[in-house]
């Protein structure tokens, strides 16, 4: 990506920090052109931060301002405060951070996106109230990739989970007191996360060892294209895993923030929200992810899934296609 385009890889993987009204901060990356009217809020999964250094070539051909913040609780970002519920905290924190890149309010659309646990507040934004959120006028559409289901209404979700989701964010962690199945997590695995070499080795464990032939045909491409190396590009996703482990706060009340209350049940959203286009991106062999997507699309009037072969990141390989159909769609 050339300086002359507004996207730049070193600039994409630079964290900033906002300080907030509240006296809390919020991490944040971002590329594009900071003056470009598209915007897309991309929110990062469990152990993951805000980055942002490369983007596909659909979003770099229509232009956008790609902003990827970091999650509350998780990274450098504060913790937000028990006394408001989560989704509030998304919808204040991300018109902060609007307000702040863009004072005039000079953007016409604005697209949501997330992965995995990101898909919580990309769904929280999409379905908030313009009280709560005014950005959402502008909300053109939302890609969810490898998504959740609020479990509020979603009642039968344990049915569809692997064992691993079970006991990550089931009926467990919400029946043993004291948050004691993450206390347990955080012991057993958080020890192996602290450095690089650990948080690289418990990703060949979760994904890369995984991967079937044709998924690895796939990331050598996605790899030549970026000018990548394996080992750089899993180096560099050990390194977000070892930042977002500065604060535990975040995956602590992943349970609890799954099973709130989002403000809003996906298939009562009034017209003008429910209108807006929805893609839901699933993978053949994902089983750390997607489990409640065809919950989504049923719930959610404008929805409609992708499912890609590959496991838990293969959406990743078809980034272009995802954001062409998104583009598309608006």
């Amino acid at each position: 990506m050339a300086m002359n385009t507004g996207y730049d890889i070193v600039a994409g993987h630079t964290e900033h920090i906002l300080s907030l009204p509240d006296n809390r901060q919020l991490a944040y990356a971002h590329n594009g052109p900071a003056t470009s009217r598209t915007i897309i809020i991309y929110f990062p999964g469990l152990f993951g931060v805000g980055t942002a250094p490369r983007l596909n070539q659909e979003c770099v051909a229509a232009g956008v301002h790609w902003i990827s913040p970091t999650l509350p609780g998780m990274g450098n970002c504060s913790t937000r405060p028990k006394s408001v519920p989560y989704h509030v905290t998304i919808a204040r924190d991300i018109t902060a951070l609007l307000a702040h890149l863009y004072p005039t309010d000079a953007y016409d659309k604005l697209y949501l996106a997330g992965g995995s646990y990101g898909t919580v507040a990309a769904q929280m934004l999409y379905g908030a109230s313009y009280e709560l959120f005014p950005p959402g006028r502008k909300v053109a559409g939302c890609v969810l990739n490898a998504g959740f289901s609020p479990l509020k209404y979603h009642t039968d979700y344990a049915k569809g989970l692997s064992w691993g989701n079970y006991f990550s964010f089931g009926p467990p962690t919400q029946l043993i007191p004291f948050y004691g199945l993450q206390r347990l997590f955080k012991a057993v695995v958080g020890s192996k996360l602290h450095d690089v070499p650990g948080a690289k080795k418990f990703l060949h464990q979760v994904i890369f060892n995984k991967m079937d032939d044709d998924e690895k045909v796939h990331l050598k491409k996605y790899l030549e294209t970026n000018k990548l190396t394996e080992d750089q590009f899993i180096e560099e996703m050990a390194e977000c895993t070892v930042r977002c482990n500065n604060n535990w706060d975040g995956f602590m009340e992943v349970s609890d923030v799954i099973h709130s209350d989002w403000g809003f049940e996906p298939k009562a959203l009034d017209k003008e929200h429910a209108s807006k286009p929805m893609l839901v991106i699933g993978s053949e062999r994902d089983d750390i992810g997607g489990a409640t997507n065809n919950w989504l699309v049923e719930n959610y009037k404008s929805a409609r899934l992708r499912v890609f072969p590959g496991g838990h990141i293969s959406s990743l390989f078809h980034a272009d296609e995802i954001w062409n159909e998104m583009f598309g769609s608006t």
